[in-house]
């Protein structure tokens, strides 16, 4: 359980930080990059979208509207939220304090997802056991490319069947 809160936090940490505008970067760059963006509770899917779940249900993938959504999956949300409740906190000093922090902290760190935009993907395919995304510009976003789940690539963790839907969708949006 510990080791998945940890990956669950470090998924989160390189969501914020791929989310940061460095100034040192041009504006095309920031773009193509996609942004983090508040967490969507109901993540309601339209005639076309589609969501999948990674195969340790961990991460969910979805498709809505123009934008993929890369987030944790409710099931996470609901463990990691029991794991940092500030209520349980006994220590009133300042450990207290500094572990009430920390968690709310992560809670809000974690209420985000990461939306990259349809119109930067140039094509959509599965091939050697993951979801492909090509970019129109020079590279996928940091988010898609180099995540890991239980040390497994983010676009590789998703069941073939509903990988291939995925693509199949999104190349639809695109009007291949």
């Amino acid at each position: 359980m510990r080791r998945s809160v940890s990956a669950v936090i470090a998924l989160a940490m390189v969501a914020v930080a791929c989310g940061r505008h460095d100034s040192n970067r041009d504006a095309r760059n920031v773009e193509t990059q996609g942004n983090v963006a508040n967490r969507d509770t109901a993540l309601t899917l339209g005639p076309g979208d589609v969501k999948i779940v990674s195969e340790d249900s961990s991460v969910d993938l979805a498709l809505v509207g123009q934008r993929i959504v890369v987030r944790l999956s409710d099931k996470t949300m609901n463990k990691v939220r029991s794991e940092t409740d500030t209520m349980g906190v006994k220590d009133s000093g300042f450990g207290g304090s500094i572990e009430r922090l920390v968690k709310r902290t992560v809670q809000s760190a974690l209420a985000h997802q990461f939306e990259y935009p349809v119109s930067e993907v140039r094509d959509a395919k599965y091939e050697n056991g993951a979801i492909v995304l090509e970019p129109n510009g020079d590279r996928q976003p940091r988010i898609l490319a180099n995540t890991k789940i239980n040390g497994r690539k983010l676009m590789e963790s998703f069941r073939p069947d509903d990988a291939r839907r995925f693509v199949a969708a999104v190349n639809a949006k695109k009007g291949h």
